[in-house]
Order: structure tokens, then C-alpha cells, then sequence
């Protein structure tokens, strides 16, 4: 990192991680004035169409491939559409921490996701960090079964879902998405995805987001603005600047940071077994991800979302 450019990085980095730890708390707050579906694809197509117009401004051509379109559709239905609306639909029922906590597995599906499709070898390390991760999975789980109840235990289970979804497609991006411009991959994501997913919405929820409380159309327009355009743009600007395992934090860091401003913000309770869980996920994510080099575009395509 240049000595010059330190305070700037390191704000960059810290506005990057609030950001995106903050996304969990806005997500449980819109769902008070909006159903999942109709909330993720407004989020999703607001944010698309605002990539879009950074994509004029900089003349980036959108290819018009075959292989391009195959890869957008497919990322636009397993790292955009699936995993946001199950996690979307999981915080009804669960703490905004919780679900930070649980989808923050993801580096870790990745590994094992990368050995199978990528050939990368599951080291000694990383093999320790899933079997780390997925015992604080059993802890959290076990902690449910008592006092939790059959809804809390099916958003557990469709928070772990989406991570695992968002972690093969992770795996998909950097085998295939590494020869396209960052931004475009992103545009083509989020408007098809958030389209997909409008149109799954119509029958389903029946909604009229034209009777939504500002305070609703404040947290989509929050989420899809600063958690997905701003956050996404200063990631690729810190990438350029930092060293990759330091970069690598945020993902232990930001699923801390969404308990503890779950607990300020919202009032969510932490019990002991959910403590001891989520530090076993963090210390397994920590094992697993220290050291590792990135390659393509990672898995923050939006992530972030790391939501």
C-alpha cells in the first residue's frame, strides 16, 4: 500500500465493511413495509440500471455473446435471485445477526465448491476452517431446536441454502467471468435477476410498492444504492490497493459487526450458544480464507452481499 494513499484506503476499507454490515439491519427493517420478492427486485433492478448508466458514462461495450448471456442468466438466478430471496425471506424469522452470521459460510462452500469444479486443493487448513465453521453451524442449530421453533430452524436452513448457492456461483465466476469488465458482469446480474424475480413476485405477493412508506422505499433505496453500487464500486477501488489477505477480513469482520448492530439497532438478543457459534464460523472463515490469493472477480460480484 503507498504511504500516500493510506488514510484513503483505510476509509475506503472501513466504509466498504459498515456498509455492507449495515445491509443486514436495512433488509430487516424494509421487510416491515415490503414482502421479500417485490423487495429484492427493486433493490436489485434500481442498482442494475444505476451500473448500467456508470457503464455509458465509461463506453464499456455489453457483449453480445452467446457465452455472456448463458453466464448472466445463470448467475442473475443463483447468486442474485435464489440466495437474496431466500435470505431475504429467512430474516422474517430470524435475527438480521443471525443471517449474517450463517451467510458469511460462503468463503467456505467456496473452498469445497473449488475443489470439485476448479481442482484446487482442499489443504489441511481449509478442510480445518469448513470443519470449524460447520460445527458453530451445529451449535446455532442446536440453540434453535430449543427454543427457536419449526420457522426458526426452516430460515436457518434457507440462510445456509443461500449461502451455498452464492458460493458455487462465486466458483462459476472466477472460472468464467474473469475475461469481462466487472461492472458489466454486475449490470447484466442485477437487472436480469431483479427481473426474474419481479416476475416471480407478481402472482405471488401481489404487491403495490406505489403504497410503500418512505421508510420502505428509504431501506431498498439504501440497499441498492450504497449496499450494492457504492459498496461495490469502493471494493474494486480497495482490491487495486491493498493486499489480498488483508482484504480477506471483511469476511470475518462484517458478520461482527451486523451482530453487534443488530443488537444496538434492533434489540436482537445474542444468547450464548449463538455467540459460541458465530465465533466458531468466524474463526473457521478466518482458517479458511487467511492466505488465499483471489482470482477473477470474487465473491462480492454485488455481496456482497455481502447483501
Amino acid at each position: 500500500m503507498r504511504p500516500s494513499g493510506t488514510t484513503a484506503v483505510t476509509l475506503g476499507y472501513a466504509a466498504m465493511c459498515l456498509i455492507w454490515s449495515s445491509t443486514w439491519i436495512a433488509i430487516k427493517l424494509g421487510l416491515q413495509g415490503a414482502p421479500p420478492m417485490t423487495a429484492v427486485a427493486l433493490r436489485f433492478i434500481i442498482a442494475g440500471l444505476l451500473v448500467l448508466f456508470i457503464i455509458r458514462l465509461r463506453r464499456v461495450r455489453i457483449p453480445m455473446t452467446r457465452d455472456f448471456a448463458r453466464l448472466g442468466l445463470f448467475l442473475s438466478i443463483f447468486h442474485i435471485g435464489l440466495p437474496y430471496v431466500l435470505v431475504y425471506w429467512c430474516e422474517q424469522y430470524i435475527s438480521s445477526g443471525l443471517t449474517a452470521v450463517l451467510y458469511s459460510t460462503v468463503p467456505i462452500d467456496v473452498a469445497i465448491f473449488a475443489r470439485v469444479l476448479l481442482g484446487d486443493a482442499l489443504t489441511p487448513r481449509k478442510l480445518a476452517g469448513a470443519v470449524i465453521g460447520f460445527a458453530g453451524v451445529a451449535v446455532i442449530f442446536s440453540d434453535h431446536l430449543s427454543i427457536g421453533g419449526n420457522e426458526a430452524l426452516l430460515a436457518i436452513t434457507a440462510c445456509l441454502a443461500s449461502a451455498l448457492s452464492a458460493g458455487l456461483s462465486s466458483v462459476v465466476i472466477k472460472k468464467y467471468a474473469f475475461k469481462y469488465d466487472p461492472f458489466v458482469m454486475v449490470a447484466a446480474t442485477f437487472t436480469i435477476g431483479g427481473t426474474l424475480v419481479a416476475a416471480a413476485a407478481v402472482p405471488v405477493e401481489a404487491s403495490n410498492p406505489l403504497r410503500f412508506s418512505a421508510g420502505t422505499w428509504g431501506t431498498i433505496l439504501y440497499l441498492a444504492i450504497l449496499g450494492s453500487v457504492v459498496a461495490f464500486a469502493i471494493y474494486f477501488w480497495v482490491i487495486k490497493r491493498i493486499d489480498v489477505t488483508v482484504l480477506s477480513y471483511q469476511n470475518f469482520i462484517i458478520p461482527v459487526l451486523a451482530v453487534v448492530m443488530g443488537w444496538i439497532f434492533l434489540g436482537e438478543k445474542i444468547t450464548m450458544r449463538v455467540a459460541v457459534g458465530a465465533g466458531c464460523i468466524v474463526a473457521g472463515i478466518a482458517l479458511a480464507t487467511l492466505r488465499t490469493r483471489l482470482g477473477g472477480i470474487t465473491t462480492r460480484l454485488e455481496h456482497d452481499a455481502r447483501t
